[in-house]
């Protein structure tokens, strides 16, 4: 009997531990938060014409750092709920060629991504986090893995503007480090970004039904 005792203690501990690493605490915010203000008159304008506005005021000494507003014409609950949602990242971004997510509970993922890139691939895996009570949700690279990049932050800041629309705060940053020539940096955060928000945001917008 105190072997079969032990002996299931032991499977159990086995049990345990995978359960342990995924209640892990989240990454911490990889940006200063600030509030997101309700839009002027003219800046509600734009967004209503074209959705997407880039943050031209950026600091250009930021190395791969870029920012954008977005205009979601869907209920910040919806919004927040589709942009949760790790694995159906493939639904809208085409660069994936593989998903994974290895660890999850109710407020975080952690993901392995494979993507390709222009004329190379990268491998990486990412802690997702997010909180509904704030609206926010944030990813940053898992220090554990081997990553094929040396930095990888993200912040949404979501506002509901109305009963039926949403406005989002997109931060990110993105370092492929010296391995990789200047042009495809800039490529992956400012060149790309445009062509980025517009695909979540039609995806959002049609509740997950569009595909690029």
């Amino acid at each position: 009997m105190g072997r079969l005792l032990l002996c299931a203690a032991f499977v159990l501990l086995a049990l345990a531990g995978p359960l342990a690493r995924a209640e892990a605490e989240s990454p911490p915010v990889p940006f200063p938060v600030k509030a997101l203000d309700p839009p002027s008159a003219g800046d509600l304008a734009k967004l209503e014409r074209d959705h997407v506005e880039l943050d031209e005021d950026t600091d250009p000494h930021a190395r791969g750092t870029a920012r954008a507003l977005v205009l979601f014409e869907k209920p910040l609950a919806e919004v927040l709920r589709l942009l949760t949602a790790t694995t159906r990242q493939k639904e809208y971004r085409p660069e994936l060629a593989r998903l994974d997510v290895i660890e999850s509970t109710d407020h975080s993922d952690v993901a392995e991504y494979r993507l390709r890139f222009m004329l190379t691939s990268l491998r990486y895996r990412a802690r997702v986090a997010w909180d509904y009570a704030n609206s926010r949700i944030w990813w940053t690279l898992d220090p554990s893995f081997d990553n094929d990049m040396k930095a990888l932050d993200g912040l949404w800041e979501l506002r509901a503007l109305d009963d039926k629309r949403t406005l989002g705060r997109f931060t990110t940053r993105i370092d492929l480090g010296p391995a990789l020539p200047e042009f495809l940096q800039d490529y992956a955060t400012r060149k790309k970004l445009p062509e980025s928000m517009e695909n979540v945001r039609h995806w959002v917008d049609s509740g997950g039904s569009w595909r690029p």
